[in-house]
């Protein structure tokens, strides 16, 4: 039975730019032409999406990881990631990411946290879920990480008041937060009326996004861990008094000193599989990958 969605650095040699064939397919058969072109988003060219099967016989050994990018970037930005995971035993089929946004046209500081990507997120969640047959990993990276977030909460849209539907916890075994903008960023200390500082869909520290994702605790799967710097220098380490980052209520998380953003969303790949492999920081002694 299919689930409703309707509510809802290239590295060519090693990573897969578009969804293979098969993926692709299952899309338009199981949702429709608008739900595969949301997701794929050819629109802002062939590297904006990636991930599925080769063939039905493609036999999956490790559960889906969904990548979520953050603020002006595109899915191939986590290329790196990708490689890293590849380099490790995971295949195509087992990795998948999405571009929410145009791709980094819209200039940093006018993104919001809209419902369409919200939806859009929600949507791959979804149809990843119900096309591997399996719970699935979800890694959040900067603003990715309350976007996803709410796409799994679901609930009302802050912005635009639709309803995405209820919790989608059952469907995530690990959601991991690199850098992430959980609690706001110190750059929007001061709010602005529009905008990435918004106090409704922004990242100032107590907008109506963040007040909502954070009212809540544990419904991001049924692992939830954080990994952050004291030294990122576009999310900061406190705002309004808290750290911005670390979920509260997780099951762990791992502080970092010294890293600045994209040095800890790149320098921390083998802590980053460890998380969603073993749910924990380090992998098991008797493991020999």
């Amino acid at each position: 039975m299919l689930l409703p969605i309707t509510l809802i650095f290239p590295l060519i040699s090693l990573v897969s730019t578009d969804f293979s064939p098969h993926f692709r397919k299952f899309l338009h058969d199981s949702y429709g032409i608008a739900i595969t072109d949301m997701l794929e988003r050819t629109d802002l060219g062939m590297d904006a999406s990636f991930g599925g099967k080769d063939s039905s016989a493609d036999v999956l050994r490790n559960q889906a990881v969904i990548i979520v990018h953050g603020i002006t970037n595109k899915a191939s930005r986590f290329a790196g990631t990708v490689a890293f995971l590849k380099s490790k035993g995971y295949k195509n089929a087992e990795i998948y990411g999405t571009t929410w946004g145009d791709g980094g046209r819209m200039p940093v500081g006018l993104v919001e946290m809209k419902c369409n990507y919200v939806k859009q997120i929600r949507a791959m969640i979804i149809a990843v879920r119900q096309y591997t047959g399996q719970p699935v990993d979800v890694i959040g990276y900067s603003m990715g990480a309350p976007l996803a977030r709410k796409a799994i909460l679901g609930g009302q849209c802050v912005d635009t008041r639709e309803i995405l539907g209820a919790p989608l916890t059952e469907l995530v075994d690990t959601f991991l937060s690199v850098a992430g903008a959980n609690y706001g960023s110190v750059l929007c200390i001061v709010p602005v009326p529009v905008g990435t500082c918004n106090k409704r869909n922004g990242l100032h520290c107590d907008s109506e996004f963040l007040q909502d994702i954070n009212n809540q605790q544990r419904y991001e799967g049924s692992y939830t861990f954080s990994i952050f710097s004291t030294a990122d220098e576009k999310i900061g380490f406190r705002s309004c008094g808290r750290p911005v980052s670390p979920i509260r209520g997780g099951t762990g998380f791992v502080k970092r000193d010294g890293l600045n953003h994209d040095q800890l969303m790149d320098s921390t790949h083998p802590l980053q599989r460890n998380f969603i492999l073993y749910h924990s920081p380090k992998a098991p002694k008797h493991r020999l990958l």
